[in-house]
């Protein structure tokens, strides 16, 4: 018999339940989840944000109080453990006998993972994470490495030569003679304005007014600047100089503040550079480090250091919690904090990583909509900001941050670790960003066209880059395990959709006629500039857009698209140009004095392989066509690095007779010093001098010593 305590137990629980029950949002209800905030509400970032905190921290003392809380809240996740496990892509015609045994498993499950190669690992939103998809091409060199042969000579003479251009690039660093170069007022005016045009524009890191003054009484000799102010005026023309000229002639000078403006952070006393200064400072290296290659697959690293010095110094809270503060401070926080926001996404997708960072960790509200000439020193109480349809100089970087939550969830989705596929997950991320971004581009659009406005054709361009990225990031993972099942073609779609959408703001044509002017003709000189100068996602995004449309066309080429039900929107043709414009557009990258050649043999491979599978070749005569394509591309490529490095001073004798040069020895190690500190002096007024750097200490592309078989790595 159940006793009366028992039953007052049943009756509570059941009423537990019943008003957990009644409790549960309707289907149509509205999420309380920061994370679904979109660009339509961006003013309201932060005010949902704190009244989903106060919330939340209401119904926990609400509740703490009831006995049935625990086991309530376990039988909750219980439920949402077997709806996340309904929901997991499962192959209903696979039942467990035909299920791979977990030895299996292990050997098949490699390419849908990451992998380590030269003790890196590379996540799945990383472009090369594509390559395991082509496997005549990445295993090319692997084949000819083994005999020594042709391709393997030529590579290797590229190679020795690439080695001379960047060591010569560099020079001995003492923290002695930081900020001593800087070039004539003529170049230096047009290095400042090239940068104040573009990137400030986007990643709001100055405020406009009070730099260019201070940059008036930097060439005044009666008020000298302090150091801090001219480090960052050098990364500032080093950013400037990625659109100077089209084959990137400042690029010694600016590898050079580069490398200045790093000792200059690390000089000790390091503490007394992080403040706001310090944090400019650095995301203007972070930035100039990625744009400008040198060592730009390491900056997700530095990201992460950005992060926790910003949140050292406060950035992460906003200002009105921090005391009173002007409109100019308050807003300066704002806005570096949603710079340092945007620069770690960026750099967490070029390297396959995680941002190590929720909307949970800050409740920095966004910056307001106003120009720099607005800020003033006034009390911040949050008036000045004007309507969401008013063209200002912090519009972009709003824009932006509207899709940060969204963006954060995606690239924690895409390089999770768990077991397990959520395709379910991938869908609901991809409808978001197809209506973020759609209403982001309509939105730049709409403030570009109004008068006087300061957003540029440039910024509307880069900030389609950095959210179509978002959806190879997104899909690559889905193809790269199911490239050929039907199921999953709508991931291909999405891959092949954005990849003609980037390539098309990279400039490459939409067809082969010569009758009508092409996209590169008519799309924004400074844009075009960038896109063959810099690297990073400058690079990466229309390398991983290119994979894209090769792996469309070898299927098509070699028959297998009709059985996924291939669209005729975009015909071969169309693809065909887009992946013809590219060597044209790595030929000026090298030209530009880009040394790593490896891509511009893939590329070669990759159109040789085209053309074979459209003249019905066999395998025999691909690979055969693959080869002579890849060494005559090594040898273009060699012509064009001997007249770079006439260009950037090298000395005839160290590169006149590398036609015939031997290729032993080309270990990614080799030449290096291994006392490259032994000069560091911390004591006296001798300062930190460094011998000649090593180039290969600085990894200018991680492509340089990674070879095609990555996936036998």
């Amino acid at each position: 018999m159940t006793t009366t305590r028992e039953a007052a137990a049943n009756g509570n629980g059941k009423a537990s339940l019943r008003n957990l029950k009644a409790a549960e949002p309707k289907p149509d209800a509205q999420s309380a989840d920061p994370s679904e905030v979109t660009p339509f509400s961006i003013d309201s970032i932060g005010a949902s944000s704190s009244s989903a905190i106060a919330s939340s921290k209401a119904g926990s003392s609400s509740t703490s109080s009831s006995p049935n809380v625990d086991w309530l809240v376990s039988r909750v996740h219980q439920l949402e453990e077997k709806l996340a496990k309904a929901l997991r892509i499962n192959d209903a015609s696979d039942g467990a006998k035909n299920r791979p045994s977990a030895q299996e498993t292990a050997e098949t499950a490699e390419p849908a993972e990451g992998f380590v190669a030269k003790s890196r690992y590379f996540a799945h939103s990383h472009w090369i994470y594509g390559l395991s998809m082509l496997t005549m091409e990445k295993d090319l060199m692997g084949q000819d490495k083994v005999n020594q042969g042709d391709l393997y000579q030529s590579l290797g003479r590229c190679k020795v030569l690439a080695r001379k251009i960047k060591k010569n690039r560099f020079k001995p660093l003492s923290s002695t003679t930081l900020g001593l170069r800087v070039p004539a007022r003529e170049l230096a005016d047009e290095l400042v304005e090239n940068y104040l045009r573009t990137f400030e524009g986007i990643f709001r890191v100055v405020h406009i007014p009070t730099f260019r003054a201070e940059y008036a009484r930097f060439w005044d000799a009666s008020h000298p600047s302090n150091d801090s102010f001219v480090i960052l005026l050098q990364l500032v023309m080093a950013l400037g100089a990625t659109v100077h000229d089209s084959v990137f002639s400042l690029r010694p000078m600016a590898t050079q503040w580069i490398f200045e403006a790093q000792m200059w952070l690390i000089v000790p006393p390091e503490k007394k550079r992080i403040n706001i200064e310090g944090i400019q400072i650095q995301c203007l290296l972070l930035l100039a480090k990625s744009t400008c290659n040198v060592g730009s697959d390491m900056v997700w690293m530095m990201a992460g250091n950005l992060v926790r010095n910003a949140m050292f110094v406060g950035l992460h809270r906003d200002p009105q919690y921090l005391g009173d503060m002007t409109i100019y401070r308050a807003e300066m926080r704002r806005r570096l904090w949603a710079t340092v926001l945007e620069l770690n996404v960026q750099f967490s997708f070029d390297a396959g990583g995680s941002p190590l960072l929720s909307t949970a960790h800050y409740d920095t509200l966004p910056p307001a909509n106003v120009n720099d000439d607005e800020l003033t020193d006034e009390k911040d109480n949050g008036g000045i900001a004007k309507g969401p349809k008013v063209p200002t100089q912090t519009s972009v970087l709003r824009a932006l941050l509207a899709t940060i939550p969204l963006r954060l969830n995606l690239i924690n989705h895409v390089n999770n670790t768990r077991p397990g596929d959520h395709y379910e997950e991938t869908l609901r991320l991809n409808s978001d960003l197809t209506k973020s971004c759609r209403a982001i581009s309509e939105s730049l659009m709409a403030l570009k066209a109004m008068p006087n406005s300061p957003i540029t054709e440039f910024h509307v361009s880069v900030t389609e880059i950095f959210l179509y990225r978002c959806f190879h990031a997104l899909h690559q993972p889905v193809i790269v395990k199911y490239l050929n099942d039907a199921r999953f073609y709508f991931s291909r779609q999405m891959c092949l959709d954005s990849a003609l959408k980037l390539t098309h703001i990279w400039g490459f044509p939409d067809a082969w006629s010569t009758d009508n002017p092409t996209a590169g003709e008519a799309m924004d000189p400074d844009l075009k500039r960038l896109v063959t100068n810099g690297t990073g996602m400058f690079h990466n995004v229309a390398s991983q857009a290119m994979l894209n449309i090769h792996i469309e066309l070898i299927h098509a080429k070699a028959g297998q698209a009709s059985s996924l039900g291939y669209l005729p929107t975009v015909g071969s043709t169309n693809l065909r140009a887009r992946l013809d414009a590219t060597r044209e557009w790595k030929l000026n990258r090298v030209r530009a004095g880009e040394t790593n050649v490896k891509g511009m043999i893939f590329m070669a491979a990759c159109l040789a392989h085209i053309q074979a599978l459209e003249a019905g070749l066999d395998t025999k005569e691909r690979t055969r066509l693959m080869f002579e394509a890849s060494i005559a591309m090594g040898k273009q490529c060699f012509g064009i690095l001997k007249e770079v490095a006439e260009r950037e001073g090298l000395p005839a004798c160290e590169w006149d007779d590398y036609e015939i040069a031997s290729v032993d020895g080309l270990s990614p190690m080799s030449g290096m010093s291994t006392d490259w500190m032994q000069d560091w002096v911390f004591e006296g007024d001798q300062g930190i001098s460094f011998p000649q750097w090593d180039p290969d200490f600085e990894s200018a592309d991680f492509m340089d010593d990674l070879d095609f078989d990555i996936g036998q790595m």
